[in-house]
């Protein structure tokens, strides 16, 4: 709730709909902003604008004390508008909503008694100790301060990530609002996007602000820091949308790229890597010091030939430069010709394929298909089932897990031992997302995951969304289904019977930040209750920032090294979610647990650090044991391993002529 706003400020505003940009270089306090023109409104006192360093320049910060608000706007009046400023750090555990404001009239800055505002609420779900904290964008009519009368126009759920910077954009033609988050590292397309409609305000000041929402008192109070603030009547992106210009001027910047969504399944390996980079001034991009960064790899030298020198240049990978069936994490940093503007764009893709994974290659299992009726499992190809967008049933009735009913919660018990198949913090299903697959358990499942964006294009937020919809689906005009509204406590069983190899494994998952999940395997009878479990790895998720951008995310050992798992024969896995409960209530989407059989290692060795490393005759390697031996040779020797996933090599050490190296 907004705090009492006493000041009441009306001003014969005159000036009419010109650009004005400001990035906070040239003052040094409060008075030097407002002789500059700006409006400055506190609700109170103990506000603090202070101007840090920022790049090589400034920005501005505002720091309220628990229940205020402070916002800074110009005079010009805009009818239509856009407005954007770069949001590079705030307070991400206080119950704060950051906002730009359009159209405001009657009173000044936020608290404008009439005006639509943008406005990121950092903890949107509560900040107190037993609150989730999650995120909202959301576009709001504001009627009156005192009393507070709002009206919801737009909402999303996303979650920023504390350290990177974004660009906040909202813009509105006619009736029609628009709001958009950029990632600074990813200018070609938005992070998020709503829409909505409303006539009731037709012009108006425009300005940024940051305003408490905690109503219980904490004692945090807010901080938001801006920078590289614009007004114009008219959005300067329309020719190079859905990208937007670098909001420092002349600084080279991606603004195509293939693969192009930021998170990427399936991209075709001989497609490679495109960009184009413009500066969009007469500035001039250096190409000779673009570089490009795959896992952590330098692989610049296959942007090959160099385009010149110039205000655009476009750039390809040489073919080959992406290998079959790897997850790729990319970053591209481009610069001018003198090395002071910069940029960096970064992205994620797959080059697994269709059929890679519906072959008897790899293990796929899929998070909803997990244990019934005591432990009851179905032998692979497990048939798809479910109900298409049409209400048409595929299969079901034994054929597909459709509407199969886990054994969860013997006698009504709310301890998790007394479970067989499954367990789930709920007592009892939660509509609609557990009606959609197997209506009688308890477990949130939907087909398709939801869009979560409530606003003009999209009224009720049911919207689904499959981001790469698999030829198994998709031939029974399914959407692919997904494991959410997760709580830590929570696991699920599955077993699958495994040919003799060893694996890595991978959690196909989205997530509105960052949480663990615990994979294990089940030692005790998975027909009854009690059962036991070993620790086998854990997936570690970040913030993907939505619950729709998928990435897979690899199973790892308590010393953050790959594992390497032994499922030889019929094996129980488990996923157990972990992480703090409430705070990691509701963040993930899952999809799909990947085993992806460890190829063939080998040893590859050098006398000197720079190579050149060739494969050495003289290793044995021990995949049961992980291990390598090689006798020594020479006062030195550097080793690498080779593989066709990532390995890390754990420890090496040397006895008797013999080195051991354990990966």
């Amino acid at each position: 709730m907004l705090a009492a706003f006493s000041a009441s400020l009306v001003h014969p505003w005159t000036v009419k709909g010109q650009v004005y940009t400001d990035n906070f270089d040239s003052y040094a306090n409060l008075s030097a902003l407002i002789a500059a023109g700006w409006q400055y409104v506190p609700a109170s006192g103990g506000i603090t604008v202070s101007f840090p360093a920022q790049g090589s320049g400034k920005a501005t910060r505002f720091q309220t004390p628990n229940g205020s608000l402070v916002s800074i706007f110009r005079t010009n009046i805009y009818t239509d508008f856009y407005i954007a400023a770069d949001v590079v750090n705030w307070n991400n555990i206080t119950d704060q909503a950051i906002i730009l404001e359009a159209r405001a009239t009657n009173q000044a800055g936020v608290a404008a008694t009439k005006d639509y505002t943008m406005n990121f609420d950092v903890v949107q779900d509560g900040d107190g100790p037993g609150d989730r904290k999650g995120g909202q964008l959301q576009i709001i009519r504001v009627d009156s301060v005192s009393p507070l009368v709002l009206g919801g126009i737009a909402v999303s759920e996303v979650s920023l990530v504390p350290g990177n910077g974004y660009r906040f954009i909202f813009k509105g033609v006619g009736t029609e609002l628009t709001g958009q988050v950029y990632d600074l590292n990813d200018l070609t397309r938005p992070m998020i996007t709503v829409h909505g409609s409303d006539s009731t305000y037709a012009d108006g000041v425009s300005g940024i602000g940051v305003f408490d929402r905690d109503t219980a008192g904490a004692a945090t109070g807010t901080d938001v820091t801006y920078d590289n603030y614009y007004a114009g009547p008219t959005d300067p992106n329309t020719a190079i949308a859905p990208a937007i210009k670098h909001s420092i001027v002349g600084t080279p910047q991606v603004i195509t790229r293939t693969p192009t969504n930021r998170f990427t399944n399936f991209h075709p390996p001989a497609s490679g890597i495109n960009f184009s980079v413009a500066t969009f001034t007469t500035n001039i991009i250096n190409t000779s010091a673009t570089k490009l960064y795959l896992n952590e790899a330098d692989v610049s030298a296959s942007l090959a030939p160099l385009p010149a020198n110039g205000t655009n240049a476009s750039f390809s990978t040489t073919a080959g430069t992406l290998k079959s069936n790897i997850i790729y994490s990319a970053r591209i940093e481009v610069q001018d010709v003198s090395g002071t503007q910069k940029s960096t764009n970064t992205f994620w893709f797959d080059t697994f394929s269709d059929s890679y994974l519906s072959s008897g290659t790899v293990k796929t299992i899929e998070a909803e298909e997990y244990n019934y009726s005591n432990g009851v499992y179905q032998l692979d190809p497990i048939a798809v089932s479910g109900f298409t967008t049409n209400n048409v049933m595929v299969n079901g009735n034994g054929v597909g897990y459709l509407d199969l009913l886990g054994t969860t919660r013997i006698g009504g018990s709310t301890n998790p031992l007394e479970s067989v198949d499954y367990y789930d913090n709920r007592t009892s299903g939660e509509s609609p997302w557990t009606l959609e697959f197997r209506k009688d358990d308890t477990v949130g499942l939907s087909q398709g995951m939801y869009r979560e964006i409530e606003d003009s294009n999209d009224p009720l937020g049911d919207i689904r969304y499959s981001d790469n919809v698999r030829s198994k689906y998709a031939a029974s005009n399914l959407l692919e289904f997904v494991v959410h509204r997760t709580e830590p406590g929570e696991w699920l069983n599955y077993t699958r019977s495994f040919i003799s190899n060893k694996y890595f494994a991978y959690l196909r998952v989205a997530s509105l930040g960052s949480t663990t999940v615990n994979f294990e395997k089940v030692t005790s009878n998975p027909t009854t209750t009690n059962q036991t479990t070993v620790l086998l790895s854990t997936f570690s998720i970040p913030n993907n920032m939505t619950r729709y951008n998928y990435t897979y995310i690899p199973a790892k050992d308590g010393l953050g090294a790959r594992s390497v798992l032994d499922l030889s024969g019929t094996n129980t896995l488990r996923l157990t979610m972990s992480g703090t409960p409430v705070k990691d209530n509701r963040l993930m989407a899952i999809n799909y647990i990947l085993l992806v059989p460890v190829g063939a290692v080998q040893l590859l060795s050098s006398s000197t650090v720079t190579g050149p490393y060739t494969v050495d005759g003289t290793a044995t390697v021990n995949t049961s044991t992980q291990t390598i031996t090689i006798p020594t040779s020479g006062a030195a020797r550097f080793y690498r391993l080779a593989a066709n996933d990532a390995l890390t090599i754990k420890s090496i050490s040397v006895s008797g002529g013999t080195v051991t190296i354990k990966y």
